[in-house]
């Protein structure tokens, strides 16, 4: 295996900033909907095969894309594909907000923003790491980590008062207007910066050395466990809110206010991480540490049936959902070196993502409907995340292995 690049090259802080941006955008696309999904059942009357559907759809758009588009990116620039992005998340939105009361149409809605935000999921990883110098490249992922909270924390902040008020549409104005927002900062960059700034993150090609067959096999086992991790995540942050009205008796926006408590904890320590590796902890035992933490915190469930049980669960769990994506995100640095990790390689990574997506909400209704039980949805995601523990330590026996084979 290729060791990592450490090109004596400065930070690029613009491209950095536009790379993570434009990835909390796409965070909040795709989370925007479970603090308002109460609000659409108790409205229209989804079944809640279709409404677990919202969530997994933007994994169809993802898989359908991803690689493809990973590598035009990688011959062509990024320019074309960002304007596309921007137009569909639009679109989709505002058929969304146009016949919500078919669920039909919300799924097609749905896809449609799906397909532009896999392409700024895409993006944003590699026009962060590619714009990174080695000194700062642990923070910067660290940071591309919390794309997900801090998209989820946005969308629960903007959801929390429309909810109160019976109301889901503002979340999806929200969305319009940050899309408007990032497409006008991409057209400033092309105009103004298309010699510098704008070349290296929008329009260049990136010529890095191609992914051997032993690199191959290190990706593919590292996106079947982004998949099983995803499908837990997922799982959890879009039934949450639905198990705490309906089991807890809790109101739609105090859920929601609940909801954010594991959100803010990972953010805190998917930054933490950052710090914690660029400080030479070793990063595979700390992946393995975070996912048995996860595992056990899913077991919790059970027995949290007070404050402060409920509490320790929530904590348990948010402290290694910030652990976990800061790694996983890392992963494709750790295994190819930072600045052979474009946006081909993430492609590979991002497609076991968007499986997990697919599969974890669809897996947790299956489960409730055939028990009638959201206790057993909870035992299934602990062994699903111990499964992500066994496999996150094959995947540093291979990567050990590997390294030892390649030149």
């Amino acid at each position: 295996m290729s060791q990592p690049v450490t090109k004596n090259i400065a930070t690029n802080w613009n491209g950095v900033s536009y790379g993570i941006v434009i990835g909390f955008v796409a965070a909040y696309f795709q989370f925007k909907v479970p603090p308002v999904l109460p609000v659409l059942l108790e409205d229209y009357n989804y079944d809640k095969f279709i409404a677990g559907g919202f969530m997994s759809i933007f994994a169809i758009a993802g898989m359908a894309i991803s690689v493809r588009v990973g590598k035009k990116i990688r011959k062509n620039g990024a320019l074309r594909y960002l304007i596309g992005a921007f137009i569909l998340m639009i679109a989709g939105s505002l058929i969304g907000l146009t016949v919500p009361e078919s669920g039909i149409m919300m799924l097609v809605s749905r896809a449609v923003e799906g397909l532009g935000a896999a392409i700024l999921a895409i993006c944003m990883p590699a026009f962060a790491n590619m714009n990174a110098g080695p000194r700062h490249l642990p923070i910067i992922i660290a940071i591309q980590a919390t794309w997900i909270p801090i998209g989820q924390l946005t969308a629960n902040l903007i959801a929390q008062p429309a909810v109160a008020n019976n109301n889901w549409q503002p979340v999806w104005w929200a969305g319009i207007i940050a899309t408007l927002a990032v497409a006008g900062w991409t057209l400033l960059i092309y105009k103004k910066n298309s010699k510098d700034f704008g070349r290296q993150v929008i329009q260049t090609k990136t010529e890095v050395s191609p992914i051997n067959k032993h690199e191959q096999i290190s990706m593919f086992i590292a996106a079947t466990l982004f998949f099983l991790w995803q499908a837990q995540f997922m799982a959890y942050f879009t039934w949450l809110p639905v198990y705490l009205v309906d089991v807890r008796s809790f109101t739609a926006d105090g859920a929601v206010l609940i909801n954010q408590i594991p959100v803010v904890i990972l953010l805190v320590f998917a930054l933490l991480t950052g710090f914690v590796i660029k400080a030479g902890v070793k990063f595979f035992p700390l992946l393995v540490f975070a996912l048995s933490l996860q595992a056990v915190s899913w077991l919790l469930v059970p027995v949290s049936d007070n404050t402060l049980t409920g509490t320790i669960s929530l904590v348990a769990w948010g402290i290694a959902a910030g652990i976990t994506p800061t790694c996983l995100w890392a992963l494709p640095s750790v295994l190819l070196g930072g600045h052979r990790a474009d946006t081909q390689a993430f492609a590979i990574v991002l497609t076991g993502r968007y499986i997990g997506i697919l599969a974890g909400p669809l897996i947790a209704v299956a489960i409730f409907k055939s028990s009638g039980d959201w206790i057993v949805v909870a035992y299934t995601f602990g062994a699903i995340t111990a499964i992500c523990t066994l496999t996150a330590f094959y995947l540093y026996m291979l990567s050990s292995r590997i390294k030892e084979l390649t030149p």
